[in-house]
Parts: structure tokens; C-alpha cells; sequence
């Protein structure tokens, strides 16, 4: 985001905040000087001094920020012509006081909180996985009406996740077995029951929601994530966690460049791949392959797979896999093995 606050709490006090600047997802495709970037660590500061920092920091922005380019109006711009020591600097000035250094925490996680997690006050919550946000009746799978039936039944308190998925909150423990049977009476997956590919997946509206799109997301990433689910599962990598995000333009809006797997639409029915992110948001991906068909997304990856699979170091992920080889090396080994499955392929035929 542009300013982030990272809350730290110490014996369970709130001592105040890590404050991150200049981050964004957004890009274009055609202008090279656009690109995504994460935050800058800017410094710790203590909750009375949220208000008067943040608006030094949004009005740093407005005085010195590109106000001609709507493409290069955005933080991240300035703080990466300026770097992040001449813009700390220069909220310091206006504050009147330095801030403090960043604060220890902990590394960052994507935790889906899915499944029944304890509150620690005695009641409960149920995280629902959401395919893509969408909560609609289709065919036996009644997300609509079987959501509808444990409101009405139990009002439980409902909260939206980033991840696009729902908690269902302060729930009775006695309560546990029948929110589950009326789930499964409308046909709705319980998240224990789905791969670490689907519930880690992501996609934006896209076509025909977003005027922005020009590729498909939404209603294109499901027949995408099934033929990945195969895929993982031959190869013996079903527990992998594997962040996957598609997005029909190169805005950003399910965070694709954090990724591990991201596709980003180019035209109808062709998309920018790109590999190597880490889904807790702390490193972009890089781009892998241009321009690639729909029905080619899974084919592209399934060597990668291969020799990740066979290769990896211990603890690897598939992005830190990724960004140990780089692209020009995952590139020449995956078009070595298609080549070779194409020549195999020409004498079959």
C-alpha cells in the first residue's frame, strides 16, 4: 500500500506501529517506466503519533509527488526516485522529531485462518473458503442459500478476509457440528476437504465486471486451478503451498506480483506469467513467459514442477525455487522439455 501500519503488540499491549510507504501493485504492459513495488520500511511510531505522522506523509506526497501523469501519480513513484532516506527525512522535517528505528516482529505470514479456530473467549470461528469471493447457488454447490441458512440460524458475526474468503465468528463450540451438517446440506466443501492449490488461489472480477479488463480472471481461474490440482497431485506435490493469482489486466487487484504463480491478461485469452513471489507479500515475482494461451498456462508450468520436485532444496518453496534459478534458467529448461515433447509428439504423429 502506500502507507502500512504494522501493529506491535508486546505482553499483549499495543506499543504502537511499523510503518511501511511506497508500496503498490499496479503496472502497465506497455509503459516500462510503470511497475509493482512493495513497501519501504519507514519507521516505528507509537499509537498517539498514527494521526500526525500519516498526514505527513500524505502531504509530503502532495507536494512533491507527479501530479501530470495519472500513471506515475501513486507514492511508490516518489520514493523510489527519491529513495526512502530523502522522504523519511523530509516527514521528519515537518514533524519536528525523528522517528524511531523499526521494530522487531515476527515474519510475516498468509494465514487463511479457514477451518474452526478458537477466539480465546470461550466461542468460536469458522473460516469458509470463497473460490474467487464469488458466493453464488451453482448447481449442487448452494454457497448463496447454505451461508444464508447458518445466518439466519445461528447469527454469527461475519467478517471478509483479504483472501477473499469469510469467518463466521463467535460461534458456540456446541454449535460446531450442526453449522458443518447445514454447510454440507447445500453442498458446500468444508475447507479441510480442498487443496492447498484452490484455497490459496486468487483471482479478480475481471470480465464482464471490470471496464479495465482485457483478459478473463474470475470465471476463467477455476477450469485453470482443477488442471493444476492434477497436475501437483501426480507429481506427488499436493501439500505444497502454492499461491496462484489471475487478473485480467496488470492493476493488480488480487495481488498477483506477490505470488507464486501469477497470470496477468495481456489480450483475450493471453496472459503474462510470472513466477517466484511470496504470498506474505514480502517479494515480487518476475516475469516468466509472454502472451500464453488459456488452455497453455498449465503446460508451461508442468516442467518447472517437474525439476522442482526433483531438485529442490530442503524447505524450498516453489517461489524460493523459482528465484534461486532466475528466469533465463527456467526458461531454457522448460523450452527444452516442450521441445522435446513436440518432436515425440511429430513422430507419433
Amino acid at each position: 500500500q502506500d502507507i502500512g501500519l504494522i501493529a506491535i503488540v508486546e505482553q499483549g499491549a499495543l506499543t504502537g506501529f511499523n510503518v511501511l510507504i511506497g508500496g503498490g501493485m499496479g503496472m502497465n504492459h506497455t509503459k516500462a517506466d510503470t511497475f509493482p513495488r512493495l513497501g519501504d520500511p519507514l519507521g516505528f511510531i507509537t499509537p498517539d503519533q498514527v494521526i500526525e505522522v500519516v498526514e505527513q506523509i500524505v502531504l509530503v506526497q502532495r507536494d512533491f509527488g507527479n501530479r501530470s501523469d495519472r500513471k506515475h501519480a501513486r507514492m511508490k513513484y516518489l520514493v523510489h526516485t527519491w529513495g526512502v532516506e530523502r522522504f523519511r527525512s523530509e516527514v521528519e522535517s515537518r514533524l519536528g522529531y525523528a522517528l524511531q528505528p523499526w521494530a522487531p516482529m515476527p515474519s510475516l505470514q498468509n494465514e487463511l485462518h479457514l477451518g474452526w479456530n478458537n477466539q480465546g473467549d470461550g466461542r468460536w470461528f469458522f473460516g469458509l473458503s470463497v473460490e474467487n469471493g464469488r458466493i453464488a447457488d451453482a448447481g449442487p454447490r448452494r454457497l448463496k442459500s447454505g451461508l444464508a441458512a447458518v445466518i439466519e440460524q445461528f447469527r454469527p458475526g461475519v467478517h471478509l478476509t483479504p483472501n477473499q474468503d469469510i469467518l463466521l465468528t463467535d460461534l458456540a463450540a456446541t454449535d460446531r457440528p450442526a453449522v458443518e451438517a447445514l454447510l454440507l446440506s447445500h453442498g458446500v466443501a468444508l475447507p479441510t476437504t480442498l487443496s492447498n492449490i484452490q484455497v490459496y488461489s486468487m483471482a479478480c472480477v475481471a470480465m464482464p465486471t471490470c471496464g479495465l479488463a482485457v483478459a478473463e480472471a474470475e470465471r476463467a481461474l477455476p477450469s485453470v486451478i482443477d488442471d493444476l490440482e492434477r497436475e501437483v497431485a501426480q507429481l506427488g506435490l499436493g501439500d505444497e503451498r502454492l499461491s496462484v493469482r489471475m487478473t485480467g489486466c496488470p492493476n493488480g487487484c488480487s495481488r498477483p506480483y506477490v505470488a507464486d504463480i501469477a497470470f496477468v491478461g495481456r489480450s483475450p485469452d493471453q496472459y503474462l506469467i510470472l513466477l517466484g513471489g511470496r504470498s506474505n507479500g514480502t517479494r515480487l515475482n518476475e516475469p516468466y513467459k509472454d502472451l500464453v494461451r488459456t488452455a497453455d498456462l498449465v503446460r508451461e508450468l508442468r516442467p518447472l514442477l517437474v525439476h522442482f520436485r526433483n531438485t529442490r532444496q530442503v524447505g524450498e518453496s516453489f517461489g524460493d525455487f523459482c528465484q534461486r534459478l532466475g528466469t533465463p534458467a527456467l526458461v531454457a529448461l522448460a523450452d527444452a522439455q516442450l521441445a522435446g515433447e513436440a518432436e515425440v509428439t511429430d513422430v507419433l504423429a
